[in-house]
């Protein structure tokens, strides 16, 4: 039997309230163990663990918060569009890798993404789909 739309909504709208704490071991928990992203400028992740790692690292030098502009929820999977708001948390004197530009501590700046996700909402299982960048 598959989840009801208002199931996976819930749930997602969970993950994104989780990722905009910046915790991420909140939002974490949200990915299924081989969940992956390939951001430009930066080797493809293999797991939630390396995307994990991925992400504390990049948090070292910004800070973002999701902020959906378009959803489609499918039986299984939301499709979304999203504006990332994010600022400079150290003088960032090499280009972001989505926008190709430079900030300085405390410069905010949004760009798009669009995500493409299988969702699960079974216990041990969530988000298994990759990220993609939208501004390419």
């Amino acid at each position: 039997m598959s989840p009801s739309t208002s199931i996976l909504e819930e749930k997602f709208a969970a993950y994104i309230k989780a990722f905009n704490t910046h915790d991420t071991g909140l939002y974490g928990q949200y990915y299924a163990p081989e969940f992956r992203i390939h951001i430009s400028a930066f080797p493809p992740t293999k797991d939630r663990a390396s995307t994990l790692a991925l992400f504390e690292g990049g948090l070292a030098f910004f800070r973002e918060t999701i902020h959906p502009t378009w959803l489609l929820f499918g039986e299984h999977s939301v499709a979304m569009e999203a504006q990332m708001h994010s600022e400079a948390l150290v003088d960032m004197d090499f280009p972001f890798p989505f926008t190709g530009k430079t900030y300085g501590k405390g410069e905010r700046f949004v760009y798009p993404i669009i995500f493409s996700e299988v969702l699960n909402p079974d216990p041990g299982h969530g988000i298994c789909k990759e990220i993609l960048p939208g501004y390419e």
